[in-house]
């Protein structure tokens, strides 16, 4: 049923300019959130309390920002294997791939460290396009059908998605042989994990960038995208340095909370290009359960 709704709207939709898309998605995004009362709420709230000096003006207007953010990506992904055809997209500017240069002439692999800000799709998938040794790391869908749906157009011009339960095999395999692995960091992380800060509130978040890095000598490179206006800009920062803390543990939490600090920053700057709709600090410690400081 859910394959069956989505598969008109989305061969209308390729058929459409990019513009088109994005005002009909963010039509349905703001009807899908209108309908979805504790959502709305909780959008709002955690927006109010990572900037609790704003009004309620300001919060609407993020969230508000957040959701056309979304629209402009689906726009952007849909019509994503013919844009990436082109050689070159004027509106795309691909900033600091010196580097992931310098980073590959070391030979251990690069592990690309981002979040769900900006265009993340079209970051990802530019990427792949450089080279096959590529992969970037995601849940499954649900829907399998639609999971081969969004699978295909990430694919399209080369890389692979893997999946995230088959990501220490899999991954460590493509680190060893100098690849660049994709790794987001910036959703509650189910089980396990670790919890540090995040705008102020404990955030279970995923060491797995720190334990891979640790185990293949690969180079870390935080990797995000962001709007100004009509542009795009994709940039890569210089290598992030892991912490040098003797006790394992305690440096792979030392890691995971400095990488979630850089996300903080991405997002203080531009704060209506991130995934705010996402329910990031669902997870709450449980008693006894700790907590990086």
């Amino acid at each position: 049923m859910e394959y069956a709704l989505v598969w008109p709207l989305w061969q209308i939709f390729r058929i459409m300019p990019r513009a088109g898309i994005r005002r009909i998605s963010l039509w349905i995004l703001r009807a899908i959130v209108l309908g979805m009362p504790k959502r709305r709420r909780l959008m709002r709230m955690n927006i109010a309390l990572a900037f609790p000096k704003w009004g309620s003006c300001e919060v609407r207007k993020i969230a508000d920002d957040s959701l056309d953010n979304l629209a402009r990506g689906i726009s952007i992904f849909v019509h994503m294997p013919s844009l990436l055809k082109q050689a070159d997209l004027p509106w795309l500017h691909y900033q600091g791939s010196e580097h992931l240069k310098q980073a590959l002439s070391l030979g251990r692999g690069v592990i690309a460290f981002n979040a769900h800000f900006g265009c993340w799709e079209i970051s990802s998938s530019y990427v792949m396009r450089q080279g096959k040794e590529v992969a970037a790391l995601y849940r499954p869908l649900d829907n399998p059908k639609i999971n081969e749906l969004v699978t295909r157009q990430r694919c399209a011009q080369g890389g692979v998605m893997m999946d995230r339960r088959r990501a220490i095999r899999e991954g460590l395999s493509l680190l060893r042989r100098n690849g660049v692995l994709g790794i987001m960091v910036d959703q509650n992380f189910a089980g396990g994990g670790v919890f540090v800060d995040f705008f102020g509130r404990p955030a279970a978040t995923t060491p797995i960038v720190s334990i891979m890095a640790r185990r293949t000598g690969a180079i870390v490179l935080p990797m995000h995208s962001w709007w100004e206006k009509d542009e795009l800009f994709l940039q890569w920062d210089p290598a992030f340095e892991l912490s040098r803390n003797a006790d394992a543990e305690r440096a792979i939490a030392e890691d995971t909370q400095r990488m979630t600090r850089v996300v903080e920053g991405w997002i203080r700057e531009r704060p209506g290009q991130w995934l705010w709709l996402h329910n990031r600090w669902k997870r709450k410690p449980l008693e006894g359960e700790p907590v990086f400081s």
